[in-house]
């Protein structure tokens, strides 16, 4: 985390800029422009972790679209020799090794040595363990970091509490009031392409339609996206059957900002909306927010919203020589009354229209009013009797809705 002025002049003359000699790594690539590629050796002194696997992560991170690479600019290959810079992962003891500025306290880098300091490798640093950001992006963080000060780049210092840290902060040791940050601000790669005369390369949205469930006489719509170019909120649009309607990706969601922690967790979109019953056909496509790219579909499902009466027997009590039923019942087709029947084993049947006032249904059912409740007085005999009420179906699709039984007995 830390550089002297010597050690940043020194890394000016050894940038070389070499032709790409691959396919631009992270996001899908969008638009043309020049490429540059650095290559990097990848080194162990006495350290105890895998070199392997700190390889691995570190070629993630210097593939990832939100990093260095710009997006696909500028390419980090790894040689197995002759590299522009070293990465190494040193035992804290033989970090003095490389001499000023490196101590065995942080990770540092001098010249073309970008030195990872193993002991904050495996258990991260104090100040960033305290604000509760995960050691996966510390090793992003300081993987960025290093690599900033091969590239050129100095400190940087918190712009006001709350903010996000610029990646050049020294994070390991202080936050100074800033959120944690892995990855390389927009002003900070901005710079980075200015001086290497290279583009921001961006990538098109990407998401997921998680989930069409379908209510009464409605559907719920559930998803997420992300412009890979902005961590501001992607405008989605939904397509049913024919009409499209439009919805901002702003809604929290932990577990895509867990996936993808470096653009926050306002990226899930909910929509609810009134339908007729029967099939319905759903689409969903994400819009290009920000830099090059172009709209994405994240998927459509077809859906069968159900027309069937629903309802309630809600109870069977004995009335004198008689048995009274109560419940309700509505079509989601219709704000109308619908007819019931009561059948009555061993007995009879009786028909009732559910019409009558019933104010518990207003705050579940607003669209339909509170006239769908249903009470009726059935003429019986002594002994065990089983009560059940269906809602007949007398409007658009859908089948006789079933609503309950129950079993009496009568002394």
């Amino acid at each position: 985390m830390k550089a002297s002025l010597a050690a940043l002049t020194a890394v000016v003359p050894v940038v070389a800029l070499l032709a790409a000699a691959s396919a631009p790594s992270g996001p899908a690539a969008a638009g043309v422009g020049p490429r540059i590629s650095y290559t990097y050796v990848v080194r162990g002194l006495d350290n105890r972790s895998s070199l392997d696997s700190f390889a691995t992560a570190a070629a993630a991170t210097y593939a990832d679209g939100r990093g260095w690479n710009l997006g696909g600019s500028i390419a980090f290959r790894r040689v197995s020799s002759g590299g522009n810079f070293t990465l190494w992962l040193a035992a804290a003891a033989d970090l003095p090794r490389f001499g000023s500025p490196c101590d065995s306290a942080y990770s540092c880098t001098n010249g073309t040595n970008v030195v990872i300091n193993e002991t904050r490798w495996l258990t991260g640093s104090p100040a960033w363990n305290a604000t509760g950001a995960s050691l996966a992006d510390y090793r992003h963080m300081v993987v960025n970091h290093e690599t900033g000060h091969w590239l050129g780049f100095g400190h940087e210092y918190c712009a006001g509490p709350g903010q996000l840290a610029p990646v050049m902060q020294q994070q390991s040791i202080s936050l100074q009031g800033c959120r944690p940050n892995a990855w390389p601000t927009t002003s900070e790669r901005q710079r980075l392409a200015a001086t290497r005369g290279v583009p921001i390369v961006t990538g098109d949205p990407f998401g997921h339609l998680d989930a069409v469930t379908p209510g009464l006489a409605a559907l719920a719509i559930r998803g997420w996206s992300i412009d890979p170019d902005t961590v501001a909120a992607v405008r989605v649009s939904v397509r049913i059957d024919y009409t499209v309607l439009s919805v901002l990706a702003n809604s929290a969601r932990s577990d895509v900002a867990a996936a993808y922690p470096g653009y926050g967790r306002a990226h899930g979109f909910v929509l609810n909306r009134n339908v007729t019953p029967g099939p319905h056909t759903v689409c969903v496509t994400a819009a290009n927010l920000a830099g090059s790219g172009g709209s994405v579909r994240l998927g459509c499902r077809v859906v069968y919203v159900s027309g069937t009466p629903i309802g309630r027997l809600d109870s069977v009590s004995l009335a004198g020589p008689a048995l009274q039923v109560q419940g309700w019942a509505l079509d989601p087709d219709t704000r109308w009354a619908i007819p019931v029947v009561v059948v009555e084993t061993p007995g009879g049947s009786l028909g009732v229209i559910a019409g009558q006032p019933r104010a518990d249904l207003i705050g579940p059912y607003p669209r339909w009013g509170p006239a769908h409740g249903f009470s009726v007085r059935m003429r019986t005999s002594s002994g065990l009797h089983q009560v059940c009420a269906y809602a007949l179906n007398r409007y658009g699709v859908g089948a006789t809705g079933r609503l309950g039984c129950s079993t009496v007995r009568v002394p």
